[in-house]
Order: C-alpha cells, then structure tokens, then sequence
C-alpha cells in the first residue's frame, strides 16, 4: 500500500512539474533582451528567493507522510515560483540530509518509514541549492559578455537559437577558427582575451555540481583525490582547448571538440542563457501588414541563378525601421501563419488568419509583392501534435487544413484595373490570387508509418487540387537541416532534434510527394520533365556554424539518394541561411557558395535597416549581397534584364504600360480598318500618307518597345513572337503605300470611241 501511494504521488509531483515547465509555443521567437541581460547583471531571479526563503521556513521540521507528499506540497507551494520547482523536486527525493521517522517490527521483512521532514539545516542546504541553480553567486564578466554578443539576434525555433550559442561559444574561444583569417572566422569581434579566458576557467573550478547522496566517509586518500580533480578541472580544458584554438579543423576534429564545448555549455552558459532568452510572439492583428519596398523595382529574378526566397517574419510587420528589397528576391515567404488542432489557420495573436486577411486593405501587400514581379508563398507551422496522435483525428486535420488553404490562395487578390487589363491586353500574367505557395514548416510532427502515410496522401491531394485554380501554384516543405541528418554527433548534442532521417524529415520522402507531370498517352514523366515542371521547393534551414553545415547537406542527400532522384531532389532543394546582421563576410562566402552548389537559395529574416548603406557588408542591405553573388555569369545576363534593373519605373507600371499599348493598338487597326473601307478617310490620308505611317506605326512601335523591354511577361514570349503586332502594321502599312502608288499612276489610257 505504501509503495502504490508512493507512485501516485510521485506521478502528481510529476505532472505538476512538467505542466509548469514543459510547453509547446507556436510561432513563438527566442531572443536573449536586454532587460533580462539587466536582470542577469543585477541578480534577477535571486530577489525570488526572499519570499521562496520564507515559503520553505515555514515547512522546517515539518512532518509528511513521504518524500513524495514533501515534493507535491512544495511545488505547489512554490508554483509562483517555477525556476526553482526542478532544484525543490530533486533535493527532497534524494537528500541524503532528509530525517526520517521509521517503524519496525517483527512481523515486517523490512522497516517502514512513517514521517519525513526537514531540519532547519536541511532547509538551509537546500536553499543554497537553489541559488546555485539560478547563478546567483556565480556572476561573472566573461558570461555577461557573451549575452551581450547574443542579444539583438531573433529566432523562431530554440534549437537553431542554442546552436548559434554553441558557436559563439567556439567563436569566443577561437575554437576551430583562423583568426588571421576573416574568410575562416565564424564570428567578428567576439574573441574573449585572456582575462575573460582566466575568468571562464574560475568559474568552472567554482562550480560544484549537487551531491544528493550521503558522501563517502572523509579520508586523507579521497581528499587528495578530489583536490586533484578540482585542480585539473580547468587545467584539463586549457590543455584540451590550445589544441583547437586559431587553426582551422577537420570534420572530425570540430565534433571531437565541438561534443566538449557542449558539455561546457551544459554546465556553465545554458541556464543563464535560458533564463535571458525571451519567449515572445506579439503581433497587432487590427493593423495590416505593410512593405516598404523604398524604391528597388522589380525583381532581378532574370539574373539570379535560380528561385532566391527572402522569408519575411511577422514581428516585423509594423516595423518602420525595415523596408523590403524586392530587387534581389523571386519569391518572398511570410512566416506568421500557424494551424490549431482543428486545422484553423491563426495569426500570432490567435485571430483566424481568413478574418484578418478578408477586411479590406488587409492583403494588399500580396499585392504589392506582385507589382514587384515576386512571388508570394505562405509559412504554415505547427509544433504540437500532441492531441492529433489519434489516425482519425489528424485525418480530420488535414482535412480542414486543406479547405483553409484553399480559402487562402484561390481569392483573387489584384485590383479590378489589372484584371481587366490583363484579360483586354491577353497577357497571361499569373500575379492575381492571394498568394502564390504555401510552405509547410511541421516540427515535432510524428515519424511513425501511419502518420508519414496520411501526410504524403494530404500533401500530394492538396497540390493536385490547387494546381486546378492555379497552374502555377507551389507546394513546399521546410524543414531543420539537423531533423535530415544523418549526424550521430548532431544528434547526441541536439536532443531536441527529430532522429531523422525518419517518417516525413528525408529527402527520400520527400522525393516521394513531389509533384510530376502527368502525360496524355499514361507514360511517367521523364527526369528531364519533372525538372521543367518543378514545384515543389525543400527549403533547408542550416544551422551555426552555417561555414560547416552548408557543406553537409550534399552529403545527407548523397546518402539517401541516388542518381536521378537525387538530381530532382537537389533541384528543389533550397538551403536558408539564418543571419544574424553580422557575419557579412561569411554571408558572402555562402552566397558565393551555395551559387556554385545549388540552384536556389532562402534568406530569413530577409528585410533591411531604413539608412543601410547599398553595400554587401556592415551596416548595409543584405539584398545588395544577393544581387552581387548569387547571380548568373555576366554573359548569360540579357539586355533586357539589364535594362529592366536600371531603370524599374516601367515594370513597377507595366498595368498602366499595357493598357496603353492595348489602346494605340486598337487606335492603329481603326484607322487602317477606316482607310481601307472609308472613301473620305482614304481620300484624307492619300493626300497626307505620312501622317497615316506616322500614326500607325510610331506609337505602336514605342509601346511594344517599351514592354518587350521592361515587362518581364512580354520578355518571357520567345523569338519574334513578341513582335508580332508591330510586323503586322508595318505589313499593312506598306499594303496602303502601295494602294497609294497604284491610285496615283499616270498608266497609259486606252482612247474611247
């Protein structure tokens, strides 16, 4: 009976403790801030402890039935208080200084114990437990420093936030890096001296980890024994360390060393990190969402080797110091969109996204991507699927997901002026519905064979579908580059990462819901096809350091495919960098990078400082970069596209262009319609025959000029086609010149009788 109302108390003291601490956040972003790096340098959470002080005073010598009962009464107790619940939990069920009262007897195999309690000098000892949990008396300059250096850089998922931690770490201790060398340095600036170094070392011989259990009995042998350990613990990690510091590394030597510093990080730098790292997902859902493209003009997606996607995160929308530089994008992706269990798409604010983005004005900036000739995708993620396990109920999800992306994209989204001059000018162009893609960023999402099944059959359905109302639609994937890999190192430091490569995070099944194009005769697309008719991007987001990362996705994709299926997959495949505004040399030598090694290419946060300087370094837009690296060589740049980034005014306008050149056209066919089938008309123009070429060629010739140049959906027509119109009135043109001439020869008339 004891031994069941111990589970049981301890199942509550567990369940009380991870609903405290344990928690999904959708759409939440993580970013150490300057108020919590304050709360850190002034104590912060170590003011707690005066009013959980005397909390606990009052249980000192307190009975209670187990250690079970003291955990459970504790925690609820201190629940106001949920720092120190893990430190509480862990010293009342293993203190070796917990008194006990015990009943023996005779009939009883073994004594049973009765009452627990604490005295005052155990309460005491775990006091001092819980300061030494928040580092309370473990402040030091060098940590301090290295909040400062992580402050100011925003992230959407924590594990991507924990390893660009990891790696300032290494950058600070100038682990694996050529400090001679900006092109091998991870980050600028950041290189402790040796005085931060010496700092560190104090702190990891000061720190002393809990010992819950009784301590061995005092001997002169193990005391000299633990005054070695203590010694050589810092002595050890300055020896270890020399030999990676300043130099560059092998794969193999970084995860040696880099499974070290995660064990450093660990002990000395998370928790304090933790606690200044902010949770926060603000967003004004009464306000629309507006970019400042400040002038760039339309994309340059002529000269870029391949689709460029800027990912563009809610907490920047109302943001009046970024403005968004279309110029050097294709595709832009808005990240602010996350699906409930029900399959309701939300704002973050928790608004349904279809409310929001159906009051008028409200999606007009997919509007405004359009006019800049970029292509608009949706971010939808999700992170809890804690009550989708069920087969039935994730079916029904995916279900009511689907009708809310429908909903979403298939709304025409341009004005009632471009409709109309699309359809009377028969352009073609596809920039009118709300949205132009959706990409699916699913963490957490279950790797078992029912679940990655119903997946593939929603995605490869969905897209079928939307290909219907949009022939041009994308469907995509993104995903954590550490949920693809086949790392045992990266999985052993990563413990949040998914065990991939698994269930829907792997190239090969994501090879499997790639969309190809069907054939009248029933005959499967060949390699060729499937590439030409590609949409469907795996968007990659890599990991710090981004200088090693970038280089294994080939070989995970190597690893799971091969040979045509591995070339589709490459082709669709997008890595993204997650910069942090800083390392501009190493976003240079990506750039440069991923042009040579892959065919496209994402960018988040992508928007740019108001002021920055049209340069690719410091202080400077991050689009310039992209135009200057990631780019086609010069001799495949046409003139065109080379004119059309000089001077955007015409494409930013091209509605206006082709009503206009719709217009002159019709103007053009009237008068040739009226001078071949009116006597008066004809008999003006006979007398004035250059006027009629002047009018029926001049403006036509300049408008459709004009658009074969600067609209980038004329451009698209191949060979002469696109002169086509401007031929035909010079045919007819010299038609009339020549009637002309035959009316008024002076032939040889044959005399009447």
């Amino acid at each position: 009976m004891t031994n069941v109302f111990r589970n049981i108390t301890r199942i509550l003291a567990f369940l009380l403790f991870t609903t405290l601490y344990a928690h999904t956040c959708e759409l939440c972003t993580y970013e150490v801030t300057p108020e919590n790096i304050k709360s850190y340098e002034t104590g912060g959470k170590l003011k707690d402890t005066t009013e959980a002080f005397k909390i606990l005073d009052k249980y000192i010598n307190w009975y209670f039935n187990s250690r079970d009962d003291m955990a459970l009464q504790l925690s609820q107790e201190l629940k106001d208080y949920p720092h120190f619940l893990k430190t509480v939990n862990n010293y009342v069920l293993e203190t070796w200084m917990m008194r006990e009262k015990i009943i023996k007897e005779e009939s009883w195999p073994d004594p049973i114990v009765d009452k627990v309690w604490l005295n005052k000098a155990g309460m005491d000892s775990l006091k001092k437990y819980m300061v030494l949990e928040i580092h309370g008396d473990l402040y030091s300059t060098t940590i301090l420093k290295f909040l400062n250096e992580l402050q100011g850089v925003r992230f959407a998922d924590s594990l991507l936030a924990r390893r660009y931690a990891l790696s300032l770490l290494a950058a600070s201790l100038a682990i694996c890096s050529d400090t001679t060398n900006a092109a091998f340095a991870i980050f600028d600036s950041v290189l402790w001296n040796k005085e931060e170094i010496q700092d560190l070392l104090k702190l990891v011989d000061k720190i002393e980890t809990p010992q819950f259990s009784k301590p061995p009995t005092s001997s002169k042998k193990s005391t000299k024994k633990s005054t070695e350990k203590k010694l050589s613990t810092s002595e050890h990690l300055t020896r270890y360390f020399s030999w990676y510091r300043g130099r560059t590394c092998s794969d193999e030597r970084w995860y040696r060393v880099f499974t070290r510093l995660d064990t450093l990080y660990s002990h000395i730098f998370e928790a304090t990190v933790n606690d200044a790292m902010f949770q926060d997902k603000v967003f004004d859902d009464t306000k629309p969402i507006v970019w400042d493209d400040a002038g760039c003009g339309c994309s340059h997606k002529d000269q870029l080797n391949g689709d460029v996607i800027g990912i563009y995160p809610y907490w920047f929308a109302g943001d009046t110091t970024k403005w968004v530089d279309f110029s050097a994008i294709t595709r832009i992706s808005f990240y602010g969109l996350s699906a409930n269990s029900n399959g309701v798409l939300q704002m973050p604010s928790g608004t349904r996204a279809l409310t929001y983005l159906d009051k008028k004005g409200f999606s007009d900036f997919v509007s405004q991507a359009h006019r800049h000739y970029v292509k608009m995708d949706w971010i939808i993620e999700k992170s809890d699927w804690n009550d989708l396990k069920n087969p039935e109920k994730l079916n029904e999800f995916f279900n009511k997901l689907s009708g809310e992306i429908k909903s979403l994209v298939n709304v025409h989204n341009n004005s009632l002026f471009q409709r109309i001059v699309n359809k009377i000018s028969f352009s073609g162009d596809d920039y009118g519905n709300r949205g132009d893609g959706i990409t699916f960023y699913f963490k957490n999402y279950p790797t078992d064979s029912t679940a990655t099944s119903l997946f593939n059959e929603f995605f490869t359905s969905l897209h079928s579908d939307l290909l219907k109302s949009n022939p041009n639609i994308f469907l995509n994937m993104m995903v954590n580059r550490l949920d693809l890999t086949e790392d045992i190192y990266a999985l052993r430091i990563d413990s949040g990462a998914v065990k991939g490569p698994e269930g829907i995070y792997s190239y090969t099944n994501f090879r499997k819901v790639i969309t190809e194009p069907k054939k009248e005769n029933g005959d499967n697309a060949s390699t060729d096809e499937i590439i030409d008719n590609l949409k469907n991007l795996l968007l990659v987001i890599n990991e710090e350091p981004l200088s090693r990362s970038k280089r294994l996705i080939h070989s995970d994709l190597s690893l799971q495919l091969k040979g045509d299926n591995r070339h589709i997959v490459l082709k669709a495949l997008a890595p993204v960098i997650w910069f942090d505004n800083r390392q501009w040399d190493q976003l240079s030598d990506d750039a440069t990078y991923y042009n040579d090694s892959y065919y496209s290419l994402g960018i988040a946060p992508y928007a740019t400082d108001i002021g920055a300087d049209e340069i690719c370094g410091n202080k400077g837009n991050i689009g310039v970069c992209l135009n200057e690296y990631f780019k086609k060589d010069d001799k495949d740049i046409t003139f065109s596209s080379q004119i059309r980034s000089e001077i955007p005014f015409f494409c930013m306008y091209r509605w206006a262009f082709r009503l206009l050149n719709t217009l002159i056209y019709i103007m053009a066919i009237a008068l040739l319609l009226g001078y071949f089938g009116s006597c008066t008309v004809s008999a003006f123009f006979d007398k004035h025959l250059a006027l009629l070429v002047s009018l029926v060629v001049i403006p036509p010739a300049f408008t459709t000029t004009i658009l074969v140049l600067f609209d980038p959906v004329a451009t698209s027509l191949a060979g002469t086609f696109r002169f086509l119109p401007i031929i035909v009135l010079v045919l007819s043109v010299i038609t009339a010149s020549l009637i002309k001439i035959y009316r008024n020869a002076d032939f040889p008339k044959r005399k009447i009788k």
